[in-house]
């Protein structure tokens, strides 16, 4: 393989778009310039240097823009030999013989009505389709490339906003990419028909950018970037490659090295094949970039680690990536104007195969049923905008028609339904059991609203099976109500500590048993080079791992954890839990384990014992509000399981409750509630989801609702990233808003502040949500956080007339007189009581209340 890096010195503006067609390279700046480059010319450049200075472009010519046009920025490009298309944010061009008349001067502009910004525009060259992609107006416009006539448009949800589109190369489906994190697949036609086959909510997370995926030749896998949460906070890159036989379940997951988010997922033209002792093995080549870095990291799909990775290769983000029609050279453009060749050699990748072969794969597609006819489609909102040869422009703008479909004797009928019903999919874990033993007796509640003869189904039928012993059986696990998914095997896979990405644990699980057993391996890639700390062999399956200040941990798939040093020394025998962890999660010297029947462990690695008793949380799934007469009953999910620096165990739920385990109470304590972020004016310090708006120091209702200084404080607050409540409280905003229930609540607790009972409802909430975040700081020991959480409640206590409360969290913070030598939260409750003097000095009504304290630690001459 050969690198040709070849600077861009005769393009005068910054290069914003780049397209492969056919044998051409196609290269577009920001003035609407665009050059045409011969992809086996600059591949045989690379392999002979000689030959660089005979580069130029073959081809180069200008698209023409409008009088007083300001958007110039070419940032997409499609086509063949024949058709090229180009596009901006706000048009887009077809030229027709682009290579016999290279000029704009012939090109036929199709326009969107206004305001719309066009997010993609893809082109199906088998059924000659062309898809552009709007938001503003949220809709996908479906294009005849040959005539130039509109066949169909699907109108999306406020919500969907398009981001970006894959098309198949055997033009049956059409994947959309939305900001929501939703992703649709469609079924169309070259007439134009379409109809919803796929949608995945809450499945892919893109950002306002521009993404150029494509499918493999064969068509049988679609490629999705995701992003897969880990512990407080912490996130990992993943491709994710769907089988399109299988329901678009997951095939494999590609976890991408540290080289920011792909924006570019491009697979070669070709499939490639390797024969190894007789037998062929076919596969795919992709390529990534990032967004943020300029790398470049090739896979091979049959494995899981990168073929090969060029990690910063370029100072700016690499802009686009383009295969060439033979498979064997890969070009990618960056910000700076400079143009990276990867030429390969025949052997380098492997043998290509004949498209003889690659149809024969592609037969192994599903056919789709034909669609039917498409319906008459409402133009009222495109223009086409015709350019002759002669400069003349002419418009033709169709009928305005009635909004909504309608049918041919004019009526209006019912919208079609374009959202399908979800269907699950199976991501990194694996479902929960419902076994029961097959001898458990059962007795369902009869139901008197059934018919006679009516039976009640059950939700999800439970398996009987037969246990060797039952009586033997643990009660844990034969019988217990909580059943969490588990990790799926993997293969191999590394883990990386958040706080150090030097250190990676390697894990390559064997066959489970003593024949080939589990390579476990901790590697250092610090300055002096790659240097492995030590290795294990396990006969067991590795499912996670962790690691806490001087530990490493990892749990298999029966039970077992292992506990090592950072040099390799067991810390503690293998410990045996008897069922698979749902989670294992580490922090400081603690490590916290749940297992799949709900047990939580909680051990102090340092002085090697148990943090507190072994304790469930079957409490955590409303088991009262979800009692039924089955022996299993679906609950929330547990989305975050984590523990703190000193050994708290953290869980948030998704309806969006969070909670603590407190060691002392043991029992689990609420940190966040869904009802405080629709109440409380100091919900998660931003103001963003309460019943009222934010109200600041500047606002103009009276200035002492919301003094200056607890709005300083709050804003310091909010400011903390490290704030273990505000992460809690900002995940229970995430799963309120996956849900869609945050505007009926604000709506429903706007009708309630106008009722007779409840207008003091807004400011009861505040004072509720301050005291639970006051108290839970005091249990995690965020000292910091407590002091300013406390003089924030005093204040509010102070402005809204709280005197007896006041005094009662004064006469606390007193402790009879004995405030001197007494801690609370790392200082002096005399000091807690001097912060909260002084921020309440200047409300009047309360003076008298804390006149008499100031008087008492000497802050004051003679009592008032």
């Amino acid at each position: 393989m050969k690198l040709l890096k070849y600077p861009l010195a005769e393009h005068n503006e910054t290069v914003t778009a780049m397209a492969g067609v056919g044998e051409m390279l196609l290269l577009a700046d920001k003035d609407g310039h665009v050059h045409v480059w011969e992809q086996n010319k600059l591949g045989e450049a690379a392999f002979d240097g000689s030959k660089i200075k005979q580069l130029a472009a073959q081809l180069t010519f200008a698209v023409e823009f409008q009088p007083g046009e300001v958007d110039r920025n070419v940032v997409f490009m499609a086509g063949d030999d024949k058709t090229l298309v180009i596009g901006t944010e706000h048009r887009v061009m077809v030229i027709e013989s682009w290579m016999e008349k290279p000029s704009g001067s012939h090109a036929t502009i199709l326009q969107v009505e206004n305001p719309t910004v066009i997010t993609d525009v893809k082109l199906d060259l088998t059924n000659r389709v062309l898809f552009i992609l709007t938001a503003g107006a949220n809709a996908i416009n479906l294009f005849d490339v040959n005539s130039l006539k509109i066949l169909g448009k699907i109108d999306l949800a406020d919500a969907v906003k398009p981001i970006t589109g894959i098309v198949d190369p055997m033009g049956q489906i059409f994947t959309v990419l939305a900001a929501d994190r939703s992703m649709l697949v469609y079924q169309y036609n070259e007439k134009g028909a379409f109809k919803v086959i796929n949608k995945f909510s809450q499945y892919v997370k893109v950002d306002p950018l521009r993404y150029n995926i494509t499918m493999p030749p064969q068509a049988d896998i679609l490629p999705v970037r995701n992003t897969v949460k880990g512990s407080l906070g912490s996130s990992s890159a993943t491709i994710l490659l769907l089988d399109r036989n299988n329901n678009f379940h997951v095939a494999s997951t590609l976890v991408s090295p540290p080289t920011g988010e792909c924006q570019s997922l491009k697979f070669s033209p070709k499939v490639y094949a390797k024969t190894k002792k007789g037998i062929r093995n076919d596969y795919n080549l992709l390529a990534t970039s990032g967004s943020k870095q300029g790398s470049v990291v090739v896979w091979n799909t049959k494995r899981v680690k990168p073929l090969f990775g060029a990690i910063q290769i370029s100072e700016s983000p690499i802009l686009e990536l383009v295969w060439s029609a033979d498979g064997l050279k890969l070009f990618a453009i960056s910000n700076d104007n400079v143009l990276y060749n990867f030429a390969f050699q025949e052997t380098d990748l492997g043998e290509t195969l004949p498209q003889a072969e690659v149809d024969l794969l592609s037969q192994k597609i599903k056919v789709l049923v034909p669609l039917p006819e498409p319906e008459v489609v409402n133009e009222a909102s495109i223009k086409t905008l015709v350019k002759t040869e002669d400069d003349t422009v002419s418009l033709v703008q169709k009928n305005e028609q009635p909004k909504g479909p309608v049918k041919k004797n004019g009526k209006k009928k019912a919208e079609q339904q374009t959202v399908k019903k979800t269907q699950g999919t199976s991501m990194e874990f694996n479902a929960p059991s419902y076994s029961v033993p097959k001898d458990l007796k059962r007795q369902p509640k009869a139901d008197p609203n059934k018919e006679v003869n009516g039976t009640k189904k059950q939700k999800k039928d439970l398996e009987p099976i037969d246990f060797l012993d039952t009586s033997l059986a643990s009660p844990l696990v034969a019988f217990s109500k909580v059943r969490l998914a588990t990790p799926k095997i993997r293969l191999s896979f590394d883990y990386k500590p958040p706080l150090d990405q030097n250190f990676t644990l390697e894990v390559k699980n064997g066959s489970g048993n003593e024949q080939k057993p589990t390579i476990l391996k901790l590697i250092s890639k610090l300055e002096e080079g790659e240097r492995t700390l030590f290795q294990d062999f396990i006969p067991k399956f590795i499912t996670m791992c962790t690691s806490g200040n001087n530990f490493w941990a990892c749990c298999t798939s029966d039970g077992f954890i292992y506990v090592y040093s950072d040099t390799g020394k067991k810390v503690l025998p293998p410990l045996c839990l008897g069922v698979p962890c749902s989670f294992l999660e580490a922090c400081s010297s603690y490590l916290l384990c749940l297992t799949s029947v709900g047990q939580l462990y909680c051990w102090d690695i340092e002085n090697k014992k148990l943090h507190f008793p072994i304790n469930t949380v079957f409490s955590l799934l409303s088991p009262t509000l979800r009692y039924s007469d089955d022996i299993l009953t679906r609950a929330e999910n547990i989305t975050i399981c984590a523990v703190t620096a000193n050994g708290v165990p953290l869980a948030t739920l998704s309806n969006g409750d969070g909670f603590m385990f407190d060691k002392d109470l043991e029992t689990w304590l609420l940190i966040s509630d869904g009802w405080w972020a629709y109440g409380s004016q100091y919900w998660d310090m931003t103001n963003s989801n309460n019943l009222l708006g934010s109200v600041t120091a500047d606002d103009g209702r009276d200035k002492a609702w919301n003094s200056s200084d607890a709005h300083q404080l709050a804003s310091t607050i909010r400011d903390d990233k490290k704030s273990i409540i505000n992460f809690v409280e900002r995940k229970t905003n995430d799963e309120l808003s996956r849900k869609g229930r945050i505007k009926n609540l604000q709506r429903f607790a706007r009708t309630i502040l106008m009722k007779e009972g409840f207008e003091n409802m807004e400011e009861i909430v505040t004072l509720s949500h301050l005291e639970n975040r006051l108290l839970v700081t005091l249990r995690l020991e965020e000292n910091k956080e407590f002091s300013k959480i406390l003089i924030i409640y005093c204040i509010r206590l102070s402005e809204l007339g709280y005197t007896d409360r006041l005094d009662d969290v004064l006469q606390w913070l007193y402790n009879d007189g004995d405030c001197n030598s007494s801690m609370l939260a790392g200082i002096s409750r005399k000091d807690h009581l001097k912060d909260v003097l002084v921020a309440c000095a200047d409300i009047r009504h309360v003076q008298r209340v804390t006149n008499s304290y100031a008087s008492a630690l000497g802050l004051l001459n003679e009592p008032i």
